[in-house]
């Protein structure tokens, strides 16, 4: 009967040391899914502030990437209207340097009467030597040097030079005009 007795009394101890067991267990699945759950959440977190993250530096990427595109396109048409500009004044100059005859001879005199004074030394271009030593107004007096110029005249004063050069006019108009030719070209 002691024997029994102890057998109970084993059969108890192990009976609670069981039910001590599975109460822990339970609560170690319970610790266990709260911890599972909150790394979860904390997880769900972090995958949505990297998303933001992420989207924050590609619309940030997108959006330097778009300012630069529009800034080249900017520049390259800025580019494009400067070459319009110059071939369209460079024309302008090369028309006057093929003026021939009387054309030619009227811009000529009209620059000689407007530009010079009494007792100025006009330097002809060499394609203009002989109409300016037609035109040559009272007072002035014809250089035996020609001016490198392609068309027109330098004048020598006594102070002073003048670059009546056909190139120089077109520099001139060009920087009175260039805004006027633009809008006229561009809108």
């Amino acid at each position: 009967m002691e024997m029994h007795q102890g057998d109970k009394l084993i059969e108890r101890i192990l009976q609670e040391a069981q039910l001590d067991a599975d109460a822990a267990n339970a609560r170690a699945q319970e610790n266990c899914q709260s911890i599972l759950s909150s790394a979860r959440r904390r997880a769900e977190e972090q995958a949505q502030q990297a998303a933001a993250a992420r989207d924050t530096a590609v619309n940030g990427v997108l959006d330097g990437a778009r300012t630069r595109a529009e800034l080249e396109g900017r520049k390259q048409t800025l580019a494009m209207r400067r070459s319009l500009l110059d071939e369209a004044f460079l024309a302008g100059e090369q028309a006057l340097n093929a003026l021939s005859g009387q054309k030619r001879e009227q811009l000529l005199r009209f620059l000689l009467e407007s530009e010079s004074e009494p007792g100025d030394e006009i330097l002809p271009s060499s394609a203009d030597r002989t109409a300016i030593e037609k035109l040559l107004p009272a007072g002035r007096t014809l250089s035996k040097w020609n001016a490198p110029y392609l068309g027109g005249f330098l004048i020598r004063g006594s102070s002073y030079e003048k670059d009546c050069s056909f190139a120089a006019l077109m520099a001139q108009i060009r920087q009175e005009e260039e805004g006027n030719v633009s809008r006229i070209l561009f809108g």
